[in-house]
C-alpha cells in the first residue's frame, strides 16, 4: 500500500516561508525541522516573495466540504423544525379531542 499524503496547514506553510525568508537557518534545516521537503520550503518562500498567497489559502476541497456541510446542516434544521411543528399539531389535536396520554 502507498503512503498516505500529509496535509500541511496554511499557518504552518506561512511560518516555514517566513523562516526561509529570514535566512537564519538553511532551507535543509528548516525542512528537517518541519518534516517537509526542501523543495516545498523553496516553493513556499518564492510564492510569498511573489505575493502569490495561493499555497497559504485553504484548498478548494476544504471549501467544497464546508459548503456541503452547511447545506446538510440547513436540511437538518429544516427537518427538525418540521418535526417539531408536526409534534405540536399532534398534541393540539389530542387536547382538542380529549385523547390525553
Amino acid at each position: 500500500m502507498g503512503r498516505k499524503r500529509r496535509t500541511i496547514s496554511k499557518d504552518t506553510k506561512l511560518k516555514v516561508a517566513l523562516e526561509a525568508i529570514q535566512e537564519k537557518a538553511t532551507i535543509q534545516e528548516i525542512a528537517a525541522k518541519y518534516q517537509v521537503t526542501p523543495s516545498m520550503v523553496s516553493l513556499w518562500k518564492k510564492s510569498l516573495l511573489k505575493h502569490d498567497l495561493s499555497p497559504f489559502e485553504e484548498s478548494k476541497k476544504n471549501n467544497k466540504i464546508e459548503k456541503e456541510l452547511e447545506k446538510a446542516n440547513d436540511k437538518i434544521e429544516f427537518i427538525t423544525k418540521a418535526y417539531g411543528k408536526s409534534q405540536l399539531e399532534l398534541e393540539l389535536l389530542k387536547k382538542k379531542m380529549n385523547l390525553s396520554d
